[in-house]
């Protein structure tokens, strides 16, 4: 009783989650100016600059480069896969603006094993490092160029899971650009996305390149992939009850569950999908449409959980709902979605900075365009089961009804669905705080694979 009272005593009805979201809009904006201040360049333009010689105005020598202070800074992370791991304090520098970069497997005098997927010395064959290499220049004219004149060399980056194959002669086609960005069989990857070892062809050691395969995620992949699949098997067991069971089919929350239900389960169908399918089999447009498609359904099943609690809420204040009003709520949340989706794609394909960019995904596109939608929505659908509670609570003693339906069975439903809706909202909200604190995401990977499957936890 004294939550309703509380509540009740409030003279605006909305200005909580407002403002909890204005909160967590100001923490992205500061937090990605700060990192802006900080990292004066992407990580994959950097390189480590620790054993530099640091000179008096803070500038560092390297490789025969003088590296400004304002492109220099200490990190204290490495990101390999496009995924960022926690690593000892360091300092780097934005060699790679003053100088094209290129990357190496291996250091010197060694080279990629495919068979053991480490670096290891060759016992059988003796070869020097490669000191020239074929490189395409803008003008369509190729030249070998000494290495080590033309770019820096990295050995750091690269990524855990490289493409090699001997077998297909398409393998040892490629071309490498004076900017570093490497083209095969049609696809450009840039600096980090590949990396330069000695592999025997025709009986003769020469550098080639080997291609990530970020697609592969091996252990954690397969988790994600069963906890998700496992979702969707008990999502449509559940909607197949709902629609057998009368009451709960005709009833306004029970429609709307099987509507949150179809949308959450295609939103994942589509995930799973995209965690298992190789991307380099995907073009661009099937990528794009796969990913808007998901984050239409994904965004339709959230705003349904705000019809359904709104449904609740009208019902134990004695608010009849017409069946034609809440069509027109159906009609107008997908309208929505829709326009969320193309509002989406529309800053996705704009000149925005790309920090803001959906598509972005290791800085702020997941915390604005799905985080904070479903934060919202969320928020939106708390606050309105909070007021249901109230209103419980505010009905005489000896109730029978509530607007034509069994007052005790409704309650229970009511109940249900806010154990349901209060999973959710932990899951989420938790997701969305660690995505804003944590720099380190391999940390929460317990915790990934418990939000992966809350579905199996809750229903």
């Amino acid at each position: 009783m004294k939550i309703c009272i509380n509540m009740k005593l409030l003279p605006i009805d909305l200005p909580s989650p407002f403002a909890l979201a204005l909160f967590s809009l100001c923490i992205a904006l500061f937090s990605a100016a700060a990192a802006d201040h900080k990292e004066p360049c992407n990580y994959s333009d950097t390189v480590n600059i620790t054993d530099g010689l640091r000179l008096k105005d803070g500038s560092y020598s390297f490789e025969g480069l003088l590296i400004p202070l304002n492109l220099t800074a200490a990190y204290s992370y490495k990101v390999v896969d496009g995924i960022q791991y926690r690593a000892p304090k360091h300092m780097r520098g934005c060699v790679c603006h003053l100088k094209s970069c290129i990357t190496f497997c291996c250091p010197p005098k060694l080279h990629y094993n495919e068979s053991l997927q480490n670096c290891s010395a060759n016992e059988e064959h003796s070869y020097s490092r490669q000191m020239h290499i074929e490189v395409k220049f803008y003008t369509g004219i190729e030249d070998k160029v000494n290495i080590n004149d033309k770019f820096i060399v990295r050995y750091e980056f690269g990524c855990k899971n490289k493409y090699v194959d001997l077998k297909d002669d398409r393998f040892f086609e490629w071309d490498l650009f004076e900017n570093g960005t490497l083209q095969r069989e049609g696809k450009l990857y840039s600096t980090d996305e590949y990396c330069f070892t000695p592999l025997q062809y025709k009986k003769a050691w020469a550098l080639m390149p080997l291609t990530c395969q970020r697609y592969q995620r091996g252990f954690r992949v397969w988790i994600y992939a069963i906890c998700t699949s496992a979702a969707i098997l008990i999502n449509t067991g559940m909607i197949l009850i709902f629609i057998a069971v009368k009451d709960i089919r005709n009833s306004n929350y029970g429609e709307g569950l099987i509507f949150h239900l179809f949308s959450l389960t295609i939103a994942l169908a589509l995930l799973v999908y995209l965690y298992l399918k190789n991307p380099l089999n995907l073009t661009e447009t099937a990528c794009r449409n796969i990913g808007f498609l998901a984050y239409f359904f994904l965004m339709l099943s959230f705003l349904i959980l705000n019809i359904i609690s709104g449904s609740f809420w009208a019902t134990f204040s004695q608010t009849t709902v017409h069946s034609w009003l809440l069509k027109l709520f159906y009609g107008l949340t997908i309208a929505l979605a829709f326009i969320l989706k193309y509002l989406v794609k529309t800053i996705q394909d704009s000149q925005i900075a790309r920090h803001f960019k959906p598509g972005i995904v290791r800085l702020w596109g997941i915390l604005l365009y799905v985080y904070l939608p479903i934060f919202l929505t969320t928020a939106l659908s708390l606050f309105c089961i909070a007021k249901t509670y109230c209103n419980i609570h505010d009905l005489p003693n000896g109730v029978q009804t509530v607007c034509g339906k069994d007052f005790k069975i409704t309650k229970h439903h009511f109940y249900s669905y806010c154990v349901y809706l209060l999973a959710v909202a932990s899951v989420w909200m938790r997701e969305m705080f660690a995505y804003i604190f944590a720099r380190q995401r391999e940390q929460y990977f317990v915790i990934d694979f418990w939000s992966e499957s809350y579905n199996e936890r809750t229903q």
